[in-house]
């Protein structure tokens, strides 16, 4: 089930993407070398039509969120700068980010997440041990809602 997800949304973006014949774009602001890398082959592989952009910190994350008005963003809450919990709390109140899709992306379990639960209200969590089998259905969910 899992995989046709995946290959509905290849399918339905094979021509276009979700914003009036562009391509859905995807901001992760990691600042780990090896989870961009990871994300960055995982969405090369499952999601050829999505183009990814990388920011490393929350300061330059903020910015480039304002400049490309991604439809999703993958955000992990331990960040140099500005922190994922602060960031995702800015995108929150501003009406511009109102139509992108937010995705948590962190190491910390559940009960290292207990500080930051006024900003993840609401959203998909991805715990980066399970980075490979939960972001493309989260992914999934996200791309299907921005069309």
């Amino acid at each position: 089930m899992e995989g046709s997800e995946v290959e509905a949304v290849k399918a339905a973006d094979a021509d276009g993407g979700s914003r009036q014949g562009l391509r859905p774009q995807v901001l992760l602001i990691e600042d780990s070398a090896h989870f961009q890398n990871l994300v960055s082959l995982l969405l090369a592989h499952d999601f050829p039509q999505v183009d990814l952009h990388v920011a490393e910190d929350g300061i330059v994350g903020l910015a480039m969120a304002g400049e490309l008005q991604p439809d999703v963003l993958l955000v992990d809450i331990l960040l140099p700068g500005v922190d994922g919990a602060t960031l995702i709390a800015r995108l929150r109140t501003h009406p511009q980010f109102q139509r992108s899709h937010l995705i948590v992306v962190t190491s910390l379990d559940e009960k290292q997440r207990g500080p930051y639960a006024f900003a993840l209200a609401g959203l998909p969590v991805v715990h980066k041990p399970h980075l490979v089998r939960d972001l493309p259905i989260q992914l999934v969910k996200c791309l299907q809602a921005s069309k």
